[in-house]
């Protein structure tokens, strides 16, 4: 039988290329250490997403995903499912309602297990995983590994409990996250969920996963899976929730043309959902990077310096993160979609701590 085939990814750093949508959720992280990314981006058009404007979350999220996977990599009636029974995990029936307040209007993404906004995406990696296990990937089973400064752990492992042929094992800087999520994550008794305290920082957690899928022997006997944004099915999950909120203020007032977002950002994995769904051809306007005083990604576009300082602590611990994971993707849009050029401009940073863009470079990047 014949499919329409599904879009293929590269890694970042180019030692990687034209994987399919299975492998690379599998893998997680490249193994030269990039993230992997689309080799094109399929297009949305005016005349679809008129046709989409009236569909629930569920069916508009199927819509979506279905532009990057197709029945070679997951039949549509499992695609269909799969999204389903993650929408059906939200107590509210429009998943990530939007509701006017004053004169903005506000995506409300607490209506997951954890009160997270990456329950959406977490919901639907653990369907993925359950899936692509079941059919035959790693011999049934995977070892996820993730680190979390609060929502991105209780959120995993809601999305991963219980899931077949998984063991979820999460880190967390100790004593710096929230009460309510480090009691979300340690009270979950499923047999195959496991939080670690790591006497540190959110980075130092990222750290100790970078160096676990950096050796190559580990990473292979252990088969271990990426939880974290830099697994590519994440950033997918979220484009679905620019559709759906863009599709509810258009039904709400006819004359917007396009939507500006404001987007609370971190690890850079929400807001570059955003990117990719303008680049789909959302009528996306401005995407404004919301920051605490962890502010590498408003120096970097600011004044082009990409360059890490200590963390500092907030009351939002969530975002108190000094390298963003998901920028390298960024990054590779800002370099033309070079491989080689953004694995130089990684190497230096790894080693000096300093990124910084000038010219034509860093005006394409703001």
């Amino acid at each position: 039988m014949l499919y329409e085939k599904s879009v293929t990814y590269s890694s970042t750093r180019g030692g990687q290329t034209n994987l399919d949508f299975r492998t690379v959720v599998m893998t997680g992280l490249a193994h030269d250490r990039g993230l992997f990314v689309p080799d094109t981006m399929p297009t949305v058009t005016v005349q679809e997403l008129e046709e989409w404007k009236d569909l629930g979350y569920s069916d508009l999220a199927v819509n979506v995903i279905r532009k990057f996977v197709k029945d070679d990599q997951v039949p549509l009636a499992k695609l269909q499912d799969i999204v389903k029974r993650s929408c059906d995990a939200f107590r509210h029936e429009e998943v990530t309602p939007v509701v006017k307040v004053g004169d903005h209007y506000i995506m409300e993404l607490f209506h997951g297990p954890t009160f997270a906004f990456k329950d959406v995406a977490l919901q639907m990696l653990g369907n993925f995983f359950e899936y692509f296990l079941d059919t035959g990937s790693n011999g049934g089973r995977l070892a996820v590994l993730g680190a979390t400064s609060g929502d991105t752990g209780s959120a995993a492992i809601y999305g991963l409990r219980g899931k077949h042929g998984v063991d979820c094992i999460i880190l967390f800087p100790n004593g710096r996250v929230s009460e309510i999520q480090e009691r979300q994550m340690t009270t979950v008794t499923d047999s195959n969920i496991h939080c670690v305290a790591v006497d540190g920082t959110f980075d130092d957690c990222q750290d100790i996963v970078k160096a676990s899928f950096n050796n190559q022997e580990f990473r292979s006997k252990v088969h271990l899976g990426a939880v974290n944004s830099i697994n590519w099915c994440r950033v997918l999950a979220q484009t679905t929730y620019y559709f759906w909120s863009y599709l509810q203020l258009k039904k709400a007032n006819l004359s917007i043309d396009t939507v500006n977002y404001s987007v609370p950002t971190g690890n850079f994995g929400d807001i570059l959902a955003g990117y990719y769904a303008k680049q789909m051809g959302l009528p996306v306007g401005k995407l404004v990077v919301a920051t605490n005083e962890n502010d590498i990604l408003h120096r970097f576009f600011q004044d082009g310096k990409y360059h890490r300082y200590n963390i500092q602590h907030t009351i939002s611990p969530s975002m108190d993160i000094c390298v963003s994971s998901n920028f390298e993707r960024y990054l590779y849009e800002v370099a033309g979609r070079d491989p080689v050029k953004l694995a130089k401009w990684m190497n230096d940073f790894e080693q000096t701590k300093k990124l910084t863009l000038v010219g034509e470079e860093l005006k394409r990047a703001q």
